[in-house]
């Protein structure tokens, strides 16, 4: 637990708006700050037992209101802290613009007495993985990075349990890009910007705008790391100060001598080795020991060697990383070879777009695809051409099984099964020698699992024992 007992915020009246995980340890922060601590949440209070039962042993003076953001309860507020799930336009946030309170997300609010350098990576996709390779980076050079953000632990638990870190590595959602205000990165990492956009922003313009929540406030001595690929981001990052590194897929010799003779960052060598250059100097890096598959896994690679390169760890150690690194769970993650048949858990594809990387990722092998869940009415037949293409046999499983198989049935062997079980072990049975299992469902996993995390560790014991 936090020592500091007082902060810039201390007697301040903060009202949280949300009451999600972040949410939850910065009312535990403040509140030992010296903040008189409100939270404001939507929804009813059986939906968060847990939290307002977290919320109620701070003691009776955190003050709460369930099922509604009334005005009267923003009344006294010094500040309002909008928590990621909150749009910018919901009542009463207008008002309270209007009286001039100034409203923080949670991470601009926590990043302001916090004196390490951050890392802060975002983008539709690639995040996570580009996380975890840092870390790894940054590890082998004995540098501790405090993971937090999206899918790593609340930006609050930093000051709320007296962490020490080397850097602070922050991946952030879309909806955390949204609220943000005041963050100044050490180093910003933009992964991509492609559809499917989130249904928080119904124009890639609007996604752009929040994207630029985390330029804005760049320096000459800030660095920025973006995806050269992309059309979308390299048209928002053309006015930013910071200092840029790009990775692309290809040698920079393509784009012609003065930019390949300006370049800085990473390059994808005929997919086997990355290269390094800046100001005339290259360092190659093997992929053969890379355990991760596809091409966008190897951009996610190129991102974090940069931010590598930039946090001063030397190639040795980033070429020992690359090597040893055993993947991100769910994403397309190596479980075993049993008989010669490799078994691959993506059970984070969640969605078509997914599942399409998923199968463009192995370009020689025979696939036996496993997908389905929860059914979203999504349309399938985008992919009737990669099925076609690499799936040797589909098992079809769960609430979207008939649908997928409308869409795309016809373009491969193809089973429809009634449990996760029977779709895994003959999945098995249908394999030969040098094909993949691949789990990648395609879909969200609420029909018959908590998340993709339970399902992708359900697959997971379920082939280990195989």
């Amino acid at each position: 637990m936090s020592k500091q007992t007082t902060s810039m915020y201390s007697g301040k009246t903060i009202v949280i708006m949300g009451l999600g995980k972040s949410a939850l340890a910065l009312a535990k922060l403040l509140h030992i700050r010296g903040a008189k601590v409100k939270v404001s949440e939507i929804n009813p209070k059986d939906h968060l037992v847990e939290a307002a039962n977290e919320l109620a042993h701070l003691g009776p003076d955190v003050e709460v209101e369930f099922g509604r953001h009334s005005s009267a309860f923003f009344q006294d507020a010094d500040y309002v802290v909008v928590s990621p799930s909150i749009r910018m336009d919901t009542k009463p946030l207008d008002e309270i613009k209007q009286r001039g309170t100034p409203i923080l997300s949670d991470i601009d609010m926590v990043l302001s007495e916090v004196d390490v350098p951050v890392i802060a990576i975002a983008g539709s996709e690639g995040k996570t993985t580009t996380a975890w390779l840092i870390r790894a980076f940054l590890a082998e050079q004995g540098k501790k990075a405090f993971y937090c953000g999206d899918h790593g632990e609340p930006l609050a638990d930093y000051l709320l349990n007296d962490e020490k870190a080397d850097f602070i590595l922050l991946e952030l959602s879309i909806q955390q890009l949204d609220n943000l205000q005041n963050i100044r990165p050490h180093i910003a990492v933009l992964t991509s910007m492609q559809p499917p956009f989130p249904e928080r922003f119904s124009r890639v313009e609007d996604y752009g705008r929040a994207m630029l929540n985390l330029l804005r406030n760049l320096s000459d001595k800030s660095f920025l790391v973006y995806n050269f690929r992309d059309t979308n981001l390299r048209s928002i990052v053309g006015n930013s100060k910071a200092s840029k590194r790009v990775f692309r897929r290809k040698d920079p010799v393509a784009l012609g001598p003065e930019i390949a003779q300006k370049y800085k960052g990473v390059y994808l060598n005929n997919e086997r080795e990355l290269v390094w250059i800046e100001n005339g100097v290259k360092e190659l890096y093997n992929l053969r020991n890379f355990n991760m598959f596809g091409l966008h896994n190897k951009d996610n690679l190129m991102a974090a060697v940069i931010v590598a390169k930039l946090a001063g760890v030397p190639a040795d150690k980033i070429q020992k990383t690359i090597d040893a690194f055993p993947g991100v769970p769910h994403r397309l993650e190596f479980i075993k070879k049993k008989g010669r048949v490799r078994l691959i858990n993506d059970s984070r594809s969640v969605n078509v777009d997914g599942l399409r990387r998923a199968l463009e990722s192995f370009s020689l092998e025979p696939i036996i695809l496993i997908a389905g869940g929860r059914d979203a009415q999504t349309d399938f037949s985008p992919l009737a051409e990669v099925v076609k293409k690499r799936v040797k046999t589909m098992i079809l499983v769960g609430e979207a099984k008939e649908h997928i198989n409308r869409c795309v049935g016809d373009h491969s062997e193809t089973f429809l099964v009634g449990t996760f079980e029977e779709a895994i072990l003959l999945s098995y049975q249908k394999s030969r020698e040098g094909d993949i299992i691949l789990l990648s469902p395609g879909c969200e996993s609420y029909d018959m699992f908590v998340s993709y995390e339970e399902r992708g560790n359900y697959f997971r014991k379920y082939v280990e024992e195989l």
